[in-house]
């Protein structure tokens, strides 16, 4: 699993549910909501920490948002850094009630979420805000992920967030073309950046994300796939010395989702004020996120990372590779009953409207 993270044998309690069942005793989580004037108080379990872009411009921007919107009524307790449950364990702890609500990551769930990692898949998105505002529709009731995936879950996605341009990033060896990563070692988020590496001939890694910059400099692997903004606290200008810039590997799609157990609880106004706030966090979000990542780039540049702008030339093959590897992905699906083809075909449409609508309001 994505991180090295692994879930709790089945038939077995989770290693959290001890800790939730303290936790959401002191902050009341799951005790229904009053009349209309009554105020609401909703748990929102995070698994990235305080003052990390997901975090400050995604659940911290969206509490206060849906807290004005509703003039106050709804506030939150927060806990981030995987205080109540692993990145892994979020799904469920929201699926079920223990939480109101909860990031929930595709990469980190692939066996609950394997369609849902559509957004991820390389050479399809080229910035934070147009894999947003295309996964958005996919996501909401009446999308193909929602009603095929998500809602089996019994959750429901109010922010949408995407970390994109995931790059090849290497030791001492640089990729410039496909071939180039051809049996190359590479550390992998897991989930389709699995499937990306082995496309190119490469063998993904699966290790937590603190190890890379040790297993980079002893050359335990050659390298990882990685976004510049992920790569940058982890000092990988310091392990690296190459990057491409333009492959576009791959991407991470996030998502701040309420549970079924809580959104049945609410009032009609309460809903509707909750997914205005997080259609204006999603939109927020992928700015900050778009701006994040390009100074990181610019800071790991500084920091001694030599990043090769492909050329057009160059852009092409990593396109050729990488289009086939969007079609097995889609095959895949099928293989295991999930409608693979019309969620690729769906994502690819949705991008496509995006573009479309991000050039007109460029020509206003």
């Amino acid at each position: 699993m994505a991180d090295g993270r692994i879930d709790p044998p089945r038939g077995r309690a989770a290693p959290w549910a001890g800790l939730a069942a303290v936790l959401l005793a002191a902050t009341g989580c799951a005790g229904p909501p009053g009349p209309p004037g009554d105020g609401i108080r909703l748990v929102l379990g995070d698994s990235y920490p305080v003052g990390h872009p997901i975090s400050e411009h995604g659940a911290e921007y969206f509490m206060h948002r849906a807290t004005e919107l509703t003039g106050g009524r709804v506030t939150f307790d927060y806990l981030p850094s995987e205080q109540i449950g692993t990145a892994s364990d979020l799904i469920d702890l929201a699926g079920s009630g223990a939480v109101d609500m909860a990031s929930v990551a595709p990469a980190y769930v692939t066996s609950k979420l394997p369609l849902s990692g559509v957004a991820d898949l390389p050479g399809l998105v080229g910035d934070a805000c147009e894999g947003a505002l295309a996964a958005e529709p996919l996501m909401e009731p009446g999308g193909v992920l929602y009603d095929e995936e998500l809602s089996e879950r019994r959750i429901r996605p109010l922010v949408i967030g995407v970390i994109p341009s995931y790059e090849i990033m290497t030791g001492t060896e640089e990729v410039v073309v496909p071939e180039d990563a051809a049996g190359m070692m590479l550390r992998s988020s897991g989930g389709t950046i699995d499937a990306t590496v082995s496309a190119l001939g490469g063998s993904p890694v699966s290790m937590p994300a603190p190890e890379m910059y040790e297993a980079i400099s002893r050359g335990t692997v050659d390298g990882t796939a990685l976004a510049p903004m992920s790569a940058e606290p982890y000092r990988l200008d310091e392990a690296a010395g190459h990057s491409t810039l333009g492959a576009e590997v791959g991407s991470f799609i996030n998502t701040y989702s309420i549970g079924d157990a809580a959104w049945e609880r609410l009032d009609p106004g309460t809903r509707d004020a909750l997914v205005e706030a997080g259609h204006d966090t999603t939109r927020h979000l992928c700015r900050a996120l778009q701006e994040e990542n390009e100074a990181s780039r610019k800071r790991l540049e500084e920091g001694g990372l030599e990043f090769h702008r492909l050329t057009g030339e160059e852009k092409a093959a990593w396109q050729e590779v990488l289009a086939p590897a969007r079609q097995t992905w889609a095959e895949d699906m099928e293989s295991i009953g999930r409608p693979g083809e019309r969620a690729l075909s769906a994502m690819e449409a949705e991008l496509e409207r995006v573009r479309e609508e991000q050039a007109d309001d460029g020509q206003e």
